[in-house]
């Protein structure tokens, strides 16, 4: 892991979650453009990342297209199209931790909505539609950065 790609990864994971946030959707440029900017520094500048980041884009959206097919295309196709972003910043060997991590932050996350909301007498329902982005993204600066940190 690489602090450069980290700082390439959060540029462009701002404008993604921005509008995941807002919209429920992620741009395609963010995708298209974050993971052409990771590729080329990691050519140019840090080889030696190439290789799981690669394998990390590649199976990262395997792992999220199941998920969207099991949960009855509850999760958004940009979700599954963003953790190719993830994974090459993350690589194969952080990427699915993060996604581990990912998925507790949420969970906690809406799980003390949930005890406000009732606490509150507030009603949201059950079927409320939950941006990921953030989540993922959040996951894969956590994982990364303590990761680094470690090592």
């Amino acid at each position: 892991m690489n602090w450069i790609c980290l700082l390439i990864f959060a540029l462009f994971s701002i404008a993604a979650v921005v509008k995941d946030i807002r919209e429920l959707m992620i741009p395609d440029w963010t995708i298209i453009a974050g993971s052409a900017a990771l590729l080329a520094y990691q050519a140019l500048f840090a080889r030696d990342l190439i290789a799981q980041g690669l394998l990390g884009a590649a199976l990262s959206p395997l792992l999220f297209y199941a998920v969207r097919r099991i949960t009855n295309f509850g999760m958004g196709l940009g979700d599954v199209k963003y953790s190719i972003l993830c994974g090459l910043c993350a690589g194969a060997s952080l990427a699915f931790l993060s996604y581990a991590v990912a998925s507790l932050i949420c969970a906690a996350y809406f799980a003390s909505k949930y005890l406000l909301d009732k606490k509150t007498g507030k009603k949201n329902g059950h079927k409320a539609k939950i941006p990921f982005a953030p989540f993922m993204a959040a996951g894969i600066l956590a994982v990364c950065t303590a990761a680094r940190a470690i090592l």
